[in-house]
C-alpha cells in the first residue's frame, strides 16, 4: 500500500522524518493500520491522518531501568526490616555486606557459621524481597568475605522499583506543539496494538543482533554464580555423605604398600556390590591411608554416578546412634535409616567388638547389604580373625569378599608423598630435604605429614620459599636425635651396596671391574669423611687393603665429584642416607 503526500504540504525536514515510517510499511508488505486514537496532523491533506512525530525512543524495544546494587540492597534491607523480628534482623541481616563479582551480586557473611545460617534460614526471604524490589536483578549468591556495608533505605511511603519508565514524547522541530493523546484503556490496548508499536517491533527485527555475539564471547568462562552453585553442591554433598572432598584417587599416592588395595578400590567404583569385593575389608596399622582409600571409593562413585547414595561414618557414630535408639526406643527408624544407601563405609569397625546388641544389629545390616548386592567397605587395625570379642558370624562374613592389608610406605613412596604435599602447600621442596625427611620418618603417612608440616611452618616463619636440607635438619632436630645411630664402616658399606644394587661381599672382594671398583672407592671416601678412622684402619675394614689404596680411592672420588655430576649426586645422597 502506498502513501501519496503532496510535496507542497511537507518541508524537507518533515519528509526526512516520515520516510523511515513509510519505507517500513513498503518493505514489510503489510497493510497500514491506523492508530486507534490518531493525532491530527496539520500538514497532511484532507482524508489522510498520520502522526508525523517520529520518536526514535518509541521505536526502541522497551527496557527496564537498570538498578544498581547500591540502590537495590538498601531497599531490600528496608523490606526485610519491616518483615523480620527486630532481633533477628539486627543480629543476622544487618551485619551483611554486599559486593559484585563477575557480574553477580554477592552477599558476604563474616564467617562460615553465619554463611550456613544465611543459606538455610534467610535465603528465601532475601530472594523474595529482591524480586519485589527489582524483578530483573542478577541472581544473588552468598559467600564468606567482606564487601560494602549498606544501611536500610529510608521509608518514603513506597519503594523505588526497577520497572520500565514511561515513554517520552518528542515533537517535530519547527512544528506546532501537539497535545498528547488521551490515555488508551488497558483492555483495548491489550487486544489491539497501535501502528507505531507494530513499526517498533518490525524495525527491531531488522536490526543486527549483538547479544548472541556477546554470549558466545563469554562462553566457556565459568561465572561466579556457577562457581558458587558448584561449591554449594559440594558442601551439600559433604553434609549428606560425610565424605571429605580431599580424599580422592587423584590425591592418593600409590606405592608397593597400597598398590593392590588401590586397584581393588577402583574396580569397586566400576561395579559396586560385586560379590568378589563385597565386603571390602581394609586393615593395617594407624596412619597408612585406610580412611583416604575408603573415602576415595565414595567420591569416585559419586563422580561416575551422581545419583548414588553413599554414606561414610566412623564406628563411634554408629554406636552413638544405636545408644540413642535404645534410649528412645526408636528401633524402626534406626533400621530404616541405613537401608537405602548403595555404599556404606564404616571406619574402625573393631570398636563394636564386645558390644552384643550393637553387633547383633550390625549383623542384620550387613546381611541386608550383601544380599541386595549393595557395597559395604570396612576398615580395621588388624586381620578379622584376630579381632577379640567379635562374634564369630561377623568375623566369617568380614572375610567373605576382599581382605587387603596396607603396608608402611617405602622410601620412594614417602618422598613422593612429601613432594605432593609440599606442592599443594605452595612450597618448593628440594630433593635432599625430601630424602632427609623420608629417611627419618618411616612409620606411617600421618607422622610423615606431621613432620612436613613442622618444616613448612618453620619455612614460612622465616619467610622462605624453599625448603633445603639445612632448614629440614634444624626443624626436625628432636626426630633426628631419636633416630641417631653410630656410623661404622659396615653401615656405610651396606648403604653403598643397597644404592648400587650389589652385595657387601662384592665391596670386600678382590674384583676390580668398574661396576664394583667405583662403589668400593666411594665407600672408602665416605668412611674417611664420616669416621675418625685412620687410613690403615679403613684399609683393614675393607678386606685388608693397604692404606695407599684408600688414599688413591679418596683422591679419585674427589676428582670425579668435580668432573662427573652423577658421581657427585650419588656421593651427596649417600652422605644423607648414612648420616640419617
Amino acid at each position: 500500500m502506498r502513501f501519496m503526500i503532496a510535496d507542497s504540504y511537507l518541508t524537507w525536514k518533515q519528509k526526512r522524518r516520515i520516510k523511515p515510517v513509510l519505507c517500513c510499511f513498503v518493505n514489510q508488505n503489510k497493510p497500514f493500520r491506523q492508530p486507534e486514537r490518531p493525532v491530527d496532523n496539520p500538514f497532511a491533506p484532507s482524508g489522510l491522518n498520520i502522526n508525523l512525530r517520529y520518536n526514535p525512543r518509541r521505536l526502541q524495544p522497551s527496557r527496564a531501568a537498570v538498578m544498581q546494587l547500591s540502590e537495590f540492597w538498601p531497599q531490600c534491607l528496608s523490606l526485610l526490616q519491616s518483615e523480620l523480628p527486630e532481633r533477628q534482623f539486627s543480629r543476622d541481616i544487618a551485619p551483611l555486606t554486599a559486593g559484585e563479582e563477575g557480574g553477580a551480586w554477592v552477599l558476604f557473611a563474616k564467617n562460615q557459621f553465619a554463611l550456613n545460617l544465611l543459606r538455610t534460614q534467610y535465603a528465601a526471604p532475601i530472594r523474595e524481597a529482591g524480586a519485589r524490589v527489582y524483578p530483573d536483578a542478577p541472581e544473588i549468591v552468598f559467600k564468606v568475605g567482606r564487601g560494602e556495608h549498606y544501611a536500610p533505605a529510608a521509608a518514603t511511603g513506597s519503594l523505588k522499583t526497577g520497572k520500565p519508565d514511561a515513554p517520552e514524547t518528542e515533537t517535530v522541530s519547527g512544528s506546532p506543539e501537539v497535545q498528547p493523546a488521551p490515555p488508551v484503556k488497558t483492555a483495548a490496548r491489550g487486544k489491539k496494538a497501535g501502528a507505531l508499536d507494530i513499526l517498533a517491533e518490525r524495525m527491531n527485527n531488522l536490526r543486527p543482533e549483538t547479544q548472541p555475539e556477546t554470549a558466545s564471547a563469554e562462553e566457556g568462562k565459568p561465572s561466579a554464580i556457577e562457581a558458587e552453585r558448584r561449591r554449594g553442591a559440594a558442601e551439600q554433598r559433604h553434609t549428606q555423605t560425610n565424605l571429605s572432598p580431599d580424599y580422592t584417587f587423584d590425591t592418593l599416592v600409590v606405592g608397593k604398600g597400597n598398590q593392590l588395595a588401590a586397584a581393588v578400590a577402583k574396580s569397586i567404583t566400576e561395579k559396586p556390590g560385586d560379590s568378589n569385593y563385597n565386603p571390602f575389608f581394609i586393615y593395617g596399622s594407624t596412619g597408612l591411608g585406610k580412611t583416604h582409600l575408603a573415602q576415595a571409593v565414595g567420591n569416585e562413585l559419586l563422580r561416575l554416578s551422581p545419583k548414588s547414595r553413599v554414606r561414610y561414618m566412623h564406628s563411634d557414630e554408629y554406636l552413638k546412634t544405636f545408644m540413642a535408639t535404645v534410649r528412645n526406643k526408636t528401633w524402626d527408624s534406626f533400621k530404616q535409616q541405613y537401608l537405602h544407601y548403595d555404599l556404606l563405609i564404616i571406619d574402625d569397625i573393631q570398636f563394636i567388638s564386645g558390644k552384643d546388641r550393637t553387633m547383633e544389629e550390625f549383623f542384620f545390616l550387613f546381611e541386608h547389604f550383601h544380599s541386595n548386592d549393595k557395597q559395604i567397605i570396612l576398615t580395621c587395625d588388624q586381620l578379622p580373625a584376630k579381632l577379640e570379642n567379635m562374634e564369630a558370624r561377623l568375623v566369617s562374613r568380614f572375610s567373605w569378599g576382599m581382605t587387603i592389608q596396607l603396608q608402611p610406605p617405602e622410601l620412594e613412596m614417602r618422598v613422593d608423598i612429601l613432594e605432593r604435599k609440599a606442592q599443594a602447600a605452595g612450597i618448593a621442596l628440594s630433593e635432599d630435604a625430601a630424602l632427609f625427611i623420608a629417611q627419618n620418618v618411616k612409620q606411617n603417612v600421618r607422622e610423615l605429614e606431621g613432620a612436613l608440616n613442622r618444616v613448612i611452618a618453620r619455612c614460612r616463619f622465616e619467610k622462605r620459599n624453599t625448603i633445603d636440607i639445612d632448614l629440614a635438619t634444624d626443624a626436625l632436630q628432636d626426630i633426628v636425635a631419636s633416630n641417631y645411630k653410630p656410623i661404622t664402616p659396615e653401615l656405610i658399606m651396606k648403604a653403598v651396596a643397597d644404592h648400587y644394587h650389589i652385595s657387601i661381599r662384592d665391596i670386600l672382594g678382590k674384583k676390580r671391574s668398574r661396576n664394583l671398583a667405583r662403589p668400593r672407592q666411594i665407600a672408602m671416601a665416605i668412611t674417611k669423611e664420616l669416621t675418625p678412622l685412620s687410613l690403615p684402619a679403613i684399609g683393614d675394614a675393607f678386606g685388608g687393603r693397604d692404606h695407599t689404596t684408600v688414599m688413591h680411592a679418596v683422591k679419585t672420588v674427589a676428582k670425579l665429584r668435580q668432573d662427573d655430576p652423577d658421581v657427585k649426586q650419588d656421593y651427596e645422597r649417600l652422605l644423607i642416607v648414612v648420616q640419617h
